[in-house]
């Protein structure tokens, strides 16, 4: 049955007024948002909610949607069978009622034949599952027992000297590769033609699947998804797991009683299991070109990879589908099953995803256009959960721009004419036309980029020193008239559909790469040079045509920056795309969907979301929602910090950071503040150069040894790598000092950047965040060139003006605050103090952006004596408290 919802005939869902949760008694936050969401979901609408860390979000969010899943199914079967008795009466009116309801019941035994078998299906994969556990002892993970495919004695990845050349060759746009070019229009009614014709019949075990109503939840990483994935399980909802107690293994005949079937989507990277392939993911371009492995491994033959079964052994992949969906399992799990039963765990998943329940996937596969369609993802209707969603706005900006250098455009240019020079006696000549056009856009390209050198001289004068920036913007119709000049023949959406077609990007990076292992032959030994050509030559073509594809999707919401810096060389400039407006991206979603939820742990400032993502939605289709905590008041003590223990005024501003004496009269809010509290104390500054001057100035003062007295001193590292180095250093140092000797130093202090390695995804709970310092307020740096444009843009919106543009330029500072102060409480028994060191955190405006459980009970200070105490007396009841319930035990 499909989502007749669309339509008025459904009856409504009234909201509960309790739900299935898997604990006693949800907290009242709890019950609002999950009502919150239901109705949300319910009415069609688009539900903001704030939900702080620690107080059970995934858990509540998979509970409200689930609920309404399960009412909306049964609603929907419901109205099937009065909608189908209606029909009867209807097509014969003069049959009697006990007629009609005689033909109804046949036909929805028939219906429920059909559902049976399904579950017949998903009983034998549990039951396969069973025997692989009980037989491998596999503590986690489940798999399938299966001889290999077929034609699995060819190489997945054959030598390249035994490639055909004519591999190489662009692919024709039509089915038949002999006939013409055929323009859109006229495949387009082709397809037409082809949807008329009588289908043939489905091949044996192939079945025609219906797209079941269902959650799309999406996170931003995979480590996110899977702690998801461990919350379904203590939902109350029936769950398909073959180690559920609803599986007896001595049964004859397992239950079939039918649970929530999750399936998680992943890359190829993350799902193929084609060793050979997964080689080519190492390289720079890997992604790309483990895509272009993959693809040109599904042709039939011996290069065909072992591990996808063809039509003829259809049965096998159902089988994997039918393993992916009948229990809960993880991208680990399905990995699992793919190398058991080598059967492709990449598109076992994608089969999987129609008679699904949940499909989780990160942000980048859902947002992107290009990877919804390469996964086969239909939203209409359906309902989508975004979680982490205060970095949604950052994330579409960023999957839509791309960057393109001079030397990339050179590099691509060579590989095209050297491509050429080898085929074109080969080539016919649609495809001979089309190249040379591609290659004199490329020429376009870098013609645009001499005319900037040109322009800027040798970034002397005002431009003149390291690191010293030219940039210069343009819209994309500039752009294009600059690498159209001269050349009216150039048509950048038909060369960019041509691309696409023709698959050249592949074929030019394959050929490439075989020219390049035809010269190592040569050669006695292979050197790192020759290897990072290899990636290039993979990488630059399909840069460029990224980069096209940018500019023709564009409307009037992108800008193009050319820009060239003493640091990257003389001579070399860069191209980068940026998208300005979200928005426009980001509505293909909302319009198919019958709902979307922006859930996260802190989503203010909430007005950014309404002004970027949905200016044109009506506010009364919008629900918002910011949950208190589930820590009691006290618990949490927040205090504006706006002068120091000297009467200095704290206000960072960019142009105070340079002087001393306020650094000076910081140190010493530190130094003091350290000694009032146990354990571990998180300070961020604005920015790692702010970092690196408050090491200098305290250094040189000797501040930085008395601060180490104290308590272990931590900086943020200068790579990822160290980050959880940094952080094991740092507990240890916390519950080391712990046992430390009276008068030795006591837990640990770190200092980390706003927006840096620790500001995001790591929890500061219990000991190792009892305080956390926020110093000044990281605006972002007013003099980027992108920055200037996107508040441009909003500017010029209908019914924008600077105030709109201002309005951004804070939310994105007090975004990335939020952010990091909520780092501290992480559970309903946690507590911390959290210092904001800035007067202008007292200013109502910034005030009511902070998050509403820190918001409502700010202490705005305007003399230190009191924050001090304030300190001193909260850790002071924290620890009466923990001795009263210590002896009360």
């Amino acid at each position: 049955m499909g989502d007749p919802s669309s339509s008025s005939g459904l009856p409504p869902l009234p909201t509960p007024t309790s739900f299935p949760f898997p604990y006693p008694q949800p907290y009242d936050i709890q019950l609002d948002l999950m009502k919150v969401v239901f109705r949300a979901i319910e009415d069609r609408k688009i539900g903001i909610v704030e939900s702080p860390t620690g107080t059970g979000k995934s858990l509540t969010l998979l509970t409200s949607t689930l609920t309404w899943l399960e009412q909306h199914q049964q609603r929907l079967s419901n109205s099937f069978v009065e909608g189908l008795r209606e029909k009867m009466k209807k097509d014969d009116p003069d049959e009697p009622d006990w007629v009609v309801e005689h033909s109804l019941k046949a036909r929805l035994a028939e219906l429920r034949g059909v559902e049976e078998k399904r579950e017949e299906r998903l009983r034998k994969a549990r039951e396969r599952e069973r025997k692989i556990r009980r037989n491998l002892n596999m503590s986690r993970g489940v798999v399938i027992k299966k001889s290999k495919l077929q034609g699995s004695e060819g190489d997945g990845v054959q030598d390249k000297d035994r490639k055909e050349e004519e591999e190489f060759l662009p692919d024709d746009a039509q089915r038949d590769e002999e006939g013409p070019y055929l323009s859109k229009e006229v495949r387009e009614l082709m397809d037409k033609y082809e949807a008329l014709r009588p289908k043939s019949s489905t091949n044996e075990g192939e079945e025609e699947e219906e797209d079941l109503p269902k959650i799309y939840y999406t996170s931003r990483t995979h480590t996110q998804l899977r702690q998801l994935t461990s919350e379904l399980l203590k939902t109350s909802f029936p769950i398909s797991d073959p180690d559920s107690s609803t599986i007896n293994p001595d049964q004859a005949e397992p239950s079939t009683s039918k649970g929530v079937s999750l399936v998680p989507l992943g890359s190829r990277k993350q799902l193929c299991i084609n060793d050979k392939v997964r080689l080519l993911a190492r390289s720079v371009a890997g992604d790309e070109r483990l895509n272009e492995a993959c693809l040109d491994m599904q042709k039939s033959g011996k290069r065909r990879c072992e591990y996808l079964p063809t039509k003829a052994e259809e049965g096998i992949m159902l089988d994997a589908r039918d393993s992916v969906l009948a229990s809960v399992k993880d991208i680990e799990d399905i990995v699992a099953i793919g190398k058991k039963s080598c059967v492709c765990p990449y598109y076992a998943t994608r089969r999987a995803v129609k008679q699904s329940q949940i499909v989780t996937l990160p942000y980048n596969l859902l947002l992107k256009k290009n990877a919804r369609e390469a996964l086969d993802i239909n939203l209409k209707d359906q309902v989508i959960v975004i979680d982490e969603a205060h970095n949604l706005i950052d994330t579409l900006l960023s999957i839509y721009s791309t960057t393109l250098t001079s030397s990339t455009i050179s590099n691509a240019t060579s590989q095209l004419q050297q491509y050429y020079a080898r085929f074109k006696n080969r080539l016919k000549s649609v495809h001979s036309l089309k190249i040379r056009q591609v290659l004199s856009l490329l020429q376009g390209l870098t013609k645009v980029c001499q005319e900037f050198i040109a322009s800027n001289g040798d970034l002397g004068g005002k431009g003149k020193g390291k690191g010293k920036v030219k940039s210069e913007v343009l819209n994309i119709n500039e752009l294009m008239e600059r690498i159209g000049k001269g050349n009216d023949q150039l048509n950048p959406l038909d060369l960019v559909g041509y691309l696409k077609e023709s698959k050249l990007a592949r074929k030019i990076s394959g050929f490439s790469e075989f020219v390049i292992e035809q010269n190592e032959k040569g050669s006695s030994s292979k050197t790192s040079r020759t290897t990072t050509q290899r990636h290039a030559s993979i990488a630059s073509f399909h840069s460029v045509e990224s980069f096209l594809l940018a500019l023709v999707d564009s409307k009037d919401d992108g800008r193009v920056i050319l820009s060239s810096s003493s640091e990257e060389g003389e001579g070399n400039v860069t191209i980068k795309y940026v998208l300005l407006n979200p928005a426009e991206r980001f509505r293909e979603i909302v319009n198919e969907a019958r709902s979307v939820i922006l859930a996260g742990g802190t989503m203010e400032p909430i007005s950014d979301f309404l002004q970027q993502l949905f200016p044109s939605i009506p506010k009364d289709r919008i629900s918002t929602l910011s949950c208190s905590h589930v820590i009691p008041k006290d618990n949490l003590l927040t205090q504006v910090v706006s002068v120091g223990p000297r009467k200095k005024e704290f206000e960072f501003k960019y142009s105070n950071r340079e002087d001393d004496s306020i650094l000076t009269e910081l140190g010493s809010v530190i130094q003091s503040t350290i000694g009032l509290v146990p354990d571990g104390v998180v300070v961020f500054l604005p920015s790692y150069a702010f970092l690196d001057k408050v090491i200098t100035v305290w250094g040189n003062s000797g501040l930085t040894s008395k601060l180490g007295e104290k308590k272990s001193l931590f900086f943020e590292p200068q790579t990822s790598g160290d980050v959880e180095s940094t952080l094991r250093d740092y507990a240890l140092a916390i519950s080391s000092g712990n046992t430390a000797e009276k008068g030795k130093k006591t837990g640990a202090l770190l200092f980390a950047v706003v927006g840096g390695k620790l500001s995001e995804g790591i929890n500061f709970s219990d000991q190792l965040g009892r305080c956390v310092i926020m110093v000044g307020l990281p605006f972002a740096n007013v003099g980027s060139v992108e920055l200037q444009e996107r508040m441009r843009y909003i500017e010029g919106l209908p019914g924008n003006g600077k105030e709109a543009s201002r309005e951004m330029y804070e939310n994105l500072c007090m975004r990335a605050v939020n952010q990091s102060i909520g780092r501290a409480i992480r559970h309903a028994n946690d507590y911390a103090t959290i210092l904001l060191v800035d007067k202008r955190y007292g200013s109502p405006r910034l005030k009511n952006k902070l998050p509403k459980w820190i918001g409502q009970d700010v202490k705005i200070q305007n003399d230190f004596g009191s924050v001090a105490r304030n300190v001193a007396l909260f850790f002071r009841e924290k620890r009466e408290r923990e001795r009263h319930n210590t002896k009360g035990v």
